[in-house]
């Protein structure tokens, strides 16, 4: 066995015993493009197949997440100006009763290059947060869902300072899970 391989199975194996139940590093956010955005859509990728079997499906997301706008007073959309959509993914791997997972959380639209007006991108990321983190399997629906509307409470703090006066913040958003 290399000393790669060695290390490697040694994590897998201590980890489910050094993590909390939920551990989260955030990444930064990008603020940009909000102004005058007067609906949304929101679109949830797929997770994993094993998730549900732990207790976490898409539709809990997809729920989790219109509430939590809907709370905040932000228009949800299908067909949105722009095709402004909320992006949600949630990129998990499991193994020994753990789930290591990266969530992001994207708005994007149509935008136009200031050194070339004529041209639309049709789909173009203005603005971004994510985290990265580790959750038991007992855990995982009210972690991932905790970790998610923590990344939807942000993106509402930057829509509303982009907006003022028109949103409210959630007051169940004031906590976000420990790093």
């Amino acid at each position: 066995m290399t000393r790669t391989a060695f290390v490697v199975l040694v994590t897998l194996v201590a980890l489910p015993f050094s993590v909390p139940s939920v551990a989260a590093q955030p990444a930064l956010a990008n603020s940009g493009g909000m102004r005058d955005l007067t609906g949304i859509e929101i679109v949830v990728e797929d997770l994993i197949p094993e998730a549900s079997l732990d207790g976490l499906t898409k539709n809990d997301l997809v729920e989790a997440v219109e509430n939590r706008l809907r709370q905040a007073g932000v228009t949800l959309t299908p067909d949105a100006i722009g095709g402004a959509y909320l992006y949600v993914n949630v990129n998990m791997t499991t193994g020994s009763g753990i789930y290591i997972y990266c969530a992001d959380v994207e708005l994007r639209q149509a935008a136009r290059l200031v050194r070339v007006p004529d041209q639309v991108m049709r789909e173009t990321v203005t603005w971004q947060t994510g985290v990265v983190g580790a959750v038991q399997a007992t855990e995982l629906r009210v972690g991932i869902t905790s970790v998610v509307l923590g990344e939807i409470d942000t993106f509402i703090q930057h829509y509303g300072n982009e907006n003022p006066g028109s949103v409210t913040i959630p007051p169940d958003s004031s906590s976000r899970p420990p790093a």
